[in-house]
């Protein structure tokens, strides 16, 4: 299992981004996809609909308490990819530091989605979920995918 990182006030605004995959089979127990070729060598289900979460601002560091029961919620009312975006290292200390770090996040996971479009799924697929300045980071993803993604909610 691969859980979120934990980053302190005077080391985590460096954006670090990892991308946890968590699937029906296996809801509390994430799978880390690597950067390079990691989409092909998991248990991501290319034939799935693929919910991407994506939490906000960390002041402390810490996991979004949040996080484990939307997937387990969204797991347990429908057999998806669920991926938590985790860049707790970039989003935490002073807001502003995690403000700076929003468009290359959001480019980060564009360049993923890309990565999953080219293996054959569908962007009509794809969900983004974003809470806080998630939200606003989901908004910059639909944007740079011309508006082709399935649908985003922000909260």
């Amino acid at each position: 299992c691969t859980d979120f990182e934990t980053a302190n006030l005077l080391h985590g605004r460096k954006l670090k981004v990892h991308f946890l995959l968590f699937t029906s089979s296996n809801p509390s127990c994430a799978e880390l996809i690597l950067p390079d070729d990691g989409i092909k060598n998991c248990s991501f289900n290319i034939s799935l609909e693929t919910k991407i979460i994506i939490h906000g601002f960390r002041a402390l560091g810490t996991k979004p308490s949040w996080i484990e029961e939307l997937v387990h919620a969204i797991l347990h009312t429908s057999q998806v990819n669920v991926i938590a975006v985790d860049w707790v290292y970039g989003s935490t200390g002073a807001y502003p530091s995690a403000v700076e770090n929003v468009t290359q996040l959001a480019l980060s996971i564009s360049q993923f989605i890309s990565k999953l479009l080219a293996l054959g799924i569908s962007g009509t697929s794809i969900h983004i979920i974003g809470v806080s300045l998630g939200a606003h980071v989901g908004g910059l993803v639909g944007h740079f995918h011309g508006g082709q993604l399935g649908r985003i909610t922000g909260t």
